[in-house]
């Protein structure tokens, strides 16, 4: 062991190794699936039933490992103190094998980024700036960009609905065709970049 838990019982250790080792085996098998699902992804050919059945993987072991976190038998791990047993500044192969060679050795200057416990400085700021943006868009401003991606859902789906409904007709208009096919190619194109939106700036001025 490189750290040593302070202030612990030996009932209290001994639940916090279990609690680690089971942490330990979820956090493993999601990684095994999602390293499965990068290689599939890599090698090509990926069908959506595979990608679904995928997700739902990863769902189901994110949601038990959520359990494992939360469930009273899970001591309070956040509670506890870590120290450092030992340090050195030569390849310390153990360590690199623990850490699947993420770490080759434990050097003293390194020490405190590896038991950080708070974001970094620069981190913390960048992440503040996210939130301060995300919480400048208004309530009402955000349901409206909801009922507007909605209602143009919606309107894709129609003129999906309609043109299949040509199709199917054995003798459909060419011209009323073009027509819906030019309109579907603009709706797509708004959907995927945003082609052809136009900014309400007064809404958006008033919601400020």
């Amino acid at each position: 062991h490189y750290f040593i838990q302070s202030n612990l019982s030996l009932r209290m250790e001994k639940e916090v190794d279990n609690a680690l080792s089971t942490i330990h085996q979820r956090v493993n098998g999601v990684k095994g699936s999602l390293q499965t699902f990068m290689r599939k992804l890599e090698m090509g050919g990926v069908v959506w039933p595979d990608v679904s059945e995928n997700f739902s993987t990863l769902a189901g072991q994110l949601n038990f490992l959520q359990k494992v976190l939360t469930k009273e038998e899970t001591p309070e791990l956040q509670n506890l103190v870590l120290l450092p047993l030992m340090t050195n500044t030569g390849p310390d192969a153990t360590l690199e094998q623990l850490t699947e060679g993420r770490i080759p050795f434990l050097a003293p200057d390194s020490l405190p980024n590896y038991l950080r416990t708070k974001l970094d400085l620069e981190i913390e700021r960048k992440q503040q700036f996210v939130d301060t943006e995300v919480n400048r868009i208004s309530e009402h401003n955000l349901q409206q960009q909801i009922c507007d991606i909605n209602n143009l859902s919606d309107s894709i789906s129609g003129l999906i609905q309609s043109s299949r409904d040509n199709w199917d007709d054995p003798a459909p208009s060419t011209r009323s065709s073009e027509c819906e096919n030019k309109e579907l190619v603009k709706l797509m194109s708004a959907l995927e970049t945003g082609k052809g939106l136009r900014i309400n700036t007064r809404r958006n001025a008033s919601t400020r």
